[in-house]
């Protein structure tokens, strides 16, 4: 629910983004390391004429191994995050994996992602289900 500069400066102090892995020379975040749902929307779902979202899995495998922060997400986001890596086999894809360490230092996960999620109420408990890990939190959020 965070505003994405509050966001990024809580992964920063949390060691969620790393200045030397994920931030430019001028401690800028690199493209595709935190963004807003809206911007992650628009990144892995396919939109029709009338403007309707289908999600595309090729899409989420080429941002979900960049993100680490996702500011103002839905509950939708978080249970397309939570499907998306669940049905991710770009961890099959060596060579694809392979380019991933050698340019970000990436590791994808030689099978399956562990996938550990946070809500801070009802709306969030379809995404916490399809987590491997869910974190319910009370009234305080952050």
């Amino acid at each position: 629910g965070d505003n994405l500069a509050t966001a990024i400066a809580i992964a920063k102090g949390a060691g969620i983004l790393n200045m030397e892995l994920h931030c430019d020379a001028n401690g800028g975040v690199l493209p595709k390391r935190a963004m807003e749902g809206k911007v992650f929307r628009r990144m892995v779902h396919d939109y029709n004429e009338e403007g309707e979202a289908t999600f595309n899995q090729d899409k989420f495998d080429e941002v979900w191994p960049y993100l680490r922060v996702l500011a103002r997400s839905s509950p939708d986001d978080k249970l397309t995050l939570a499907n998306g890596l669940n049905g991710s086999l770009l961890f099959k894809d060596r060579e694809r994996c392979a380019q991933l360490w050698q340019e970000d230092k990436i590791d994808v996960f030689p099978d399956r992602q562990v996938v550990a999620m946070t809500g801070d109420g009802t709306n969030d408990a379809p995404a916490l289900r399809y987590a491997d890990v869910g974190f319910a939190m009370g009234i305080a959020g952050t």
